[in-house]
C-alpha cells in the first residue's frame, strides 16, 4: 500500500508541474489560451489528488508538518511554490516562474533525503 501511494504522490508531483510549464508557456506566449476551462479543471484536479496522497503520506508514516522536521521543509516550501507560481502566472513573469521551478527542485530534494537539507543532504551523505 505505502509502495502504491508513494508512487502514486510522486506522479501526481510531476503531472502537477508539467502542467505548471505547459499553463506558464501559454501565458507567456499565447495568453488568450490560458484560460482553457478543461486543462484548469485538470490542473486542480491533479493538484487536489497530490495534496490528498501527501496527506495519506503523512498518517502512514505518522509524520506530520510542525513534528518532523523534513515534512515541515516540503510543506513551507509548497507554500513558497505556489505563492511564486500564482505570481508568475499573473503576472507571466520569467523570474518567478524559474523561482517556483527551484523551490520545485528543492521539495523533490527533499522528499528523497527526508531531510531539510535537500540535495545537500544527498550529496554529502
Amino acid at each position: 500500500m505505502y509502495m502504491a501511494l508513494k508512487h502514486s504522490h510522486m506522479g501526481f508531483a510531476y503531472l502537477s508541474v508539467i502542467l505548471f510549464v505547459l499553463r506558464f508557456a501559454l501565458a507567456y506566449y499565447k495568453p488568450a489560451l490560458n484560460s482553457n476551462k478543461v486543462l484548469n479543471i485538470v490542473t486542480h484536479g491533479i493538484n487536489a489528488l497530490l495534496l490528498i496522497t501527501a496527506a495519506m503520506l503523512c498518517l502512514q508514516l505518522q509524520q506530520y508538518p510542525f513534528t518532523d522536521g523534513w515534512v515541515t521543509a516540503k510543506f513551507l516550501g509548497l507554500v513558497v511554490y505556489v505563492v511564486l507560481g500564482v505570481i508568475a502566472m499573473k503576472k507571466a513573469s520569467l523570474k518567478m516562474f524559474v523561482a517556483a521551478l527551484v523551490v520545485f527542485a528543492y521539495l523533490i530534494g527533499t522528499a528523497k533525503a527526508h531531510s531539510a537539507l535537500s540535495w545537500l543532504a544527498v550529496v554529502f551523505a
